[in-house]
């Protein structure tokens, strides 16, 4: 039964993926934002809020310091105007250390919440498109991390396409663990 839920799962994602990337088509170029922690929750950790905290930015990180491993241009085909983590960075920094952990293992944000989300990332208002990753649940129990990838206009904040994705976190120390869980979402889009 298990794995008949995990190859349905499998088709459909697949499914979801190739229908939501035809946009891109006529999309020139991209802005990317990194990854918004701000509503994220963290199920079955040992570590400390604080700890995750530091670990969202090393990880945000990453798309500078490691650029060709986590190289969303070039999983898109399309070209990456800036990298502008201005904006994650300053929305993850004022997360609530009390409201970061939970015992819920079905956490999930509804569409409505998505869209609160990018309204609320402090992007300046030049026109174009833009594209942020939205963390939703860390589980260290399955060992995995799910997300919403969202491409949303950066003028009106109107979303253009989003869809759900996540990965099997992997690798040694927190940042680099979870960081596995953006790799795998980053390959497969």
């Amino acid at each position: 039964m298990k794995k008949l839920f995990t190859l349905l799962f499998l088709a459909t994602s697949m499914i979801c993926f190739g229908q939501n990337k035809n946009f891109l088509k006529e999309v020139e170029s991209i802005n990317f934002y990194g990854v918004d922690y701000s509503a994220a929750k963290v199920f079955g950790a040992a570590e400390t809020p604080a700890q995750f905290k530091v670990a969202f930015d090393g990880i945000n990180r990453l798309f500078i310091t490691e650029a060709k491993k986590y190289d969303v241009s070039k999983k898109l085909k399309v070209r990456v105007n800036e990298i502008s983590l201005d904006a994650v960075n300053q929305v993850n920094e004022a997360i609530d250390p009390q409201e970061l952990m939970t015992t819920n293992a079905s956490y999930m944000l509804s569409e409505d919440q998505i869209k609160q989300i990018v309204n609320a990332l402090p992007t300046q208002k030049k026109p174009g498109i833009g594209l942020v990753i939205i963390a939703k649940l860390l589980n260290k129990a399955e060992a995995y991390g799910s997300y919403q990838v969202v491409f949303f206009n950066t003028e009106t904040k109107e979303i253009i396409q989003d869809w759900a994705t996540g990965g099997k976190a992997r690798g040694f120390g927190l940042r680099n663990y979870w960081a596995g869980s953006i790799h795998k979402v980053i390959r497969n889009l």
